[in-house]
């Protein structure tokens, strides 16, 4: 079974673009359009990775990951947040824990999420 990602954008040809990107590379993906619905659905279901746009609105993906870091059903699921200029908060976010929230900036080769997120975890089918 593949490992889940979970990917919040509220740009929906974004979203569209990274979530055919991780399944070719065989991830199951699931898709929130804002932060409100992925802290909702990491919360639901069993996700491996999320990855989610810092700027999102009602709830931003900075707002998610503080809530997604302070529950034990969640603390430990990877994160990436994704930035569309130099973000400062993002990158303190960053640093503040200790690199369990990895900080890519936009626009980004879709390759390079692949690669990032098999490094943070590697999709159950091909162990």
């Amino acid at each position: 079974m593949a490992s889940t990602v979970m990917l919040a954008d509220d740009n929906p040809v974004f979203l569209q673009e990274v979530a055919d990107a991780l399944r070719g590379a065989g991830f199951k993906v699931v898709e929130a359009a804002d932060g409100r619905t992925a802290l909702q659905e990491a919360l639901s279901r069993k996700v491996d990775l999320i990855v989610m746009d810092s700027t999102m609105p009602e709830v931003t993906g900075i707002e998610a990951c503080h809530c997604l870091k302070a529950m034990p059903k969640t603390q430990k699921i990877p994160v990436v947040l994704t930035v569309a200029k130099k973000d400062p908060s993002a990158r303190k976010l960053g640093e503040r824990t200790h690199g369990s929230v990895r900080v890519l900036r936009k626009p980004f080769p879709t390759g390079d999420l692949v690669s990032l997120a098999r490094q943070l975890v590697r999709p159950k089918s091909l162990l």
